[in-house]
């Protein structure tokens, strides 16, 4: 019994991170969208653009790209070449689906530690133009590693589980592949 507790608790609290980070994106999203389009009225009918816009933007910018990681982890829609998976047998292209899943959680690990090595030394530094701790905005890289290391992780776990390689079954879930 204390098992399934154990393993519903994770399980709403992946749904509850999810949604918030999916939350946080569309905010961002949102501030971005004002920021750029104050930036661009005040250029053109004022003829005085503010500073703070542009430097707004760029780390609302930075902010989605590294929370949509996770989202594009879980998915499985990030960056990948699948050439030759499909022409591999079935458990060769499973462990090699493991094997680049467990590299992205070796390599989003190392970015969560100096992600936070870097927030630490940000703590020193303000943004040039909206005078904040730089410390705020580079949080962003230890948090988005660390839900990137757990979406990882957990595709690793739901590769492992599956008795067909996830490319396949990647593609079944999307729905019919445009070639």
């Amino acid at each position: 019994m204390g098992d399934v507790r154990k393993r519903s608790i994770c399980v709403i609290l992946m749904k509850f991170l999810r949604k918030a980070t999916e939350s946080i994106i569309v905010l961002l999203f949102i501030v971005l969208v004002f920021s750029v389009f104050f930036q661009v009225v005040a250029r053109y009918a004022l003829n005085n653009p503010p500073t703070w816009t542009e430097e707004l933007a760029r780390y609302c910018q930075v902010w989605i790209i590294i929370l949509a990681s996770s989202i594009c982890i879980r998915k499985g829609s990030h960056l990948a070449v699948d050439y030759l998976s499909h022409k591999f047998p079935p458990f060769l292209s499973r462990f090699i689906q493991v094997l680049i899943s467990l590299l992205m959680a070796v390599y989003v690990a190392v970015v969560t530690v100096f992600g936070w090595r870097l927030m630490i030394v940000g703590h020193y530094q303000l943004s040039p133009a909206i005078q904040i701790n730089m410390s705020y905005i580079y949080v962003i890289f230890p948090m988005g590693g660390l839900l990137m290391f757990v979406e990882a992780v957990l595709s690793t776990y739901r590769i492992l589980l599956n008795k067909e390689s996830s490319v396949s079954s990647m593609a079944n879930e999307k729905g019919p592949s445009p070639a």
